[in-house]
């Protein structure tokens, strides 16, 4: 992978980090999975791979908005296709809560009107 988008921290940063491609940048934006993690720097040496963080809460509300506007018109164009795991109803958000907790799903659950 040129870039890594990492949401969860712990282990898969790692994970994260030893998919890369050379010359590859892995950003993470998270850290439900923990907040340490152990790396093998051979990853980032040899890979002569970058690491960042980055807080979407500590951004302006224009940064956010000209993100947003970006990621949308990536959507739109078919160039950037979301992963969902499971559609739900929002009567069931619970159901959708538990599933993201228990099951641990690769991909988004969207909440439904």
């Amino acid at each position: 992978m040129d870039i890594v988008i990492e949401s969860l921290g712990g282990t898969f940063i790692g994970d994260g980090l030893g998919s890369l491609a050379i010359g590859g940048t892995l950003v993470t934006i998270g850290y439900t999975a923990g907040r340490k993690a152990a790396i093998d720097v051979t990853d980032l040496i040899w890979k002569r791979a970058r690491m960042s963080g980055f807080a979407l809460l500590v951004q302006t509300p224009a940064v956010k908005r000209k993100a947003w506007e970006h990621i949308m018109a990536l959507i739109a164009s078919g160039a950037l296709v979301p992963v969902i795991a499971r559609t739900y109803p929002l009567e069931q958000a619970t159901e959708a809560l538990r599933y993201l907790h228990e099951d641990r799903p690769f991909g988004k659950v969207i909440l439904v009107p």
